[in-house]
């Protein structure tokens, strides 16, 4: 069965999904391949030329050579000379950032001993760049110039080409090193930066949040206690069973509310006054629109609903839960704006859609409606929104107004806690 290659952007993809850490060093460690790979033909050709009297250390290795082949053979001391060096000096380049020092010292043994430049120069440029200071970078690179003017002492030209490309490596590796800490410095602080800025924020969003919390106990929180207060009242005092029984409807809805207000208090607040409830309130489902039209029945409001669904226990609960605050905003709206009006709630279900609708008749000529806000519909439309559904609020044509709202009968989403 054939290997199906991944695709590049899939590769690039995964790369810039790695810490910048694991990138770095999956960078470095491609570099040390490419560095002991790199020169390892070099590093070779080098170590022939030794054996041809190449400098002072390559005239001492070439008669040591012609030595060692007359006594064991040529194979021997090619081995020895061409694979034990080259071999060794390319393993030191792997660990040339943990271990630094074996690439200096084995450098500097096949510097002085087969006039070997090349490994010298790796180690120059890499210990420049990856040492924590220049101190030492100097002195190994002036130990390498003083080296390479011992070895090829008889070819001045040489040895001077030599100790000055030591030294311009030295010079751009420092350089490099010198650049790279000042980005990760940069980088380090503006990671820092963005952090502070976001516990700025989180700071502020608390403060606003608390503020908010404060201002809707002592003004929102505070008239509802009185209602409720004065209700408690009137249904002390009063004898007309009408009276009562509107005194106790306001006082037992006063109270809920006051709960309801002390979670959301408790939510926004940052650390509750309060103990927090062990567990949320479950928000109310289809199964509670005719107890929350009862409610309202109950408070002289003229409701009357149509309920066309069949199966409504299979919705999901979010497609539930936003069908029922539709029906909540639309008889609240009709109960500030058209009170005294007749409204009809119809839920329909059908071809993959649930329909829910509020319509209230035209309002009384002499009805003065309350100040709006308009943040209920705007956090409806929201809601629904989030559901891909679709949400309108018009005017009918005999005067009265309608909120309709069309949801999808499934969602893909995970349901609420409940």
């Amino acid at each position: 069965m054939r290997t199906r290659m991944p695709h590049p952007s899939r590769c690039l993809a995964r790369w810039r999904g790695l810490d910048p850490l694991t990138r770095r060093e999956w960078r470095w460690t491609v570099a040390d391949w490419l560095y002991a790979l790199g020169t390892v033909l070099l590093t070779l050709q080098f170590q022939i030329q030794s054996m041809d009297g190449w400098g002072l250390a390559g005239a001492w290795t070439g008669e040591l050579f012609e030595a060692e082949s007359a006594r064991y053979g040529p194979e021997l001391p090619g081995l020895l000379y061409y694979g034990l060096p080259v071999l060794g000096v390319t393993a030191t380049m792997l660990v040339r950032r943990a271990q630094p020092l074996w690439l200096l010292g084995s450098a500097l043994v096949l510097l002085l001993g087969f006039g070997n430049v090349v490994p010298v120069l790796v180690a120059v440029y890499s210990h420049a760049v990856h040492a924590r200071g220049p101190l030492s970078p100097v002195a190994w690179s002036l130990a390498y110039a003083v080296g390479i003017a011992l070895a090829f002492r008889e070819a001045v030209d040489i040895a001077l080409m030599g100790a000055m490309a030591v030294l311009l490596l030295l010079a751009l590796g420092l350089y490099v090193g010198t650049r790279r800490e000042l980005v990760d410095g940069l980088r380090e602080r503006a990671e820092r930066l963005d952090r502070e800025r976001h516990l700025l924020a989180e700071r502020a969003v608390s403060a606003e949040r608390n503020r908010i919390a404060r201002e809707m106990h002592d003004v929102v929180a505070h008239r509802v206690s009185l209602i409720v207060l004065h209700a408690g009242g009137l249904e002390v005092s009063t004898s007309d069973p009408r009276a009562l029984e509107t005194a106790g409807l306001i006082r037992g809805t006063g109270r809920q509310a006051l709960g309801e207000l002390r979670d959301i208090l408790g939510v926004l607040r940052e650390h509750p006054s309060g103990p927090a409830p062990a567990r949320p309130r479950p928000q109310p489902t289809l199964a509670g629109v005719p107890e929350l039209l009862d409610e309202w029945r109950e408070a002289g409001m003229s409701v009357e609903l149509r309920d066309g669904l069949t199966g409504a226990d299979d919705l999901p609960l979010a497609v539930q839960r936003a069908a029922f605050q539709v029906v909540k905003e639309g008889v609240t709206n009709a109960a500030k704006h058209a009170a005294g009006a007749d409204v009809t709630v119809t839920l329909r279900l059908g071809a993959g859609r649930l329909t829910v609708e509020v319509a209230n008749a035209e309002p009384p000529s002499d009805l003065v409606p309350p100040p709006t806000s308009g943040y209920g519909l705007s956090g409806l439309r929201e809601r629904v929104d989030e559901l891909e559904g679709r949400l309108t609020s018009e005017e009918t044509a005999d005067g009265g107004w309608r909120l309709s709202a069309e949801l999808p009968a499934a969602v893909d989403a995970e349901p609420e806690p409940v």
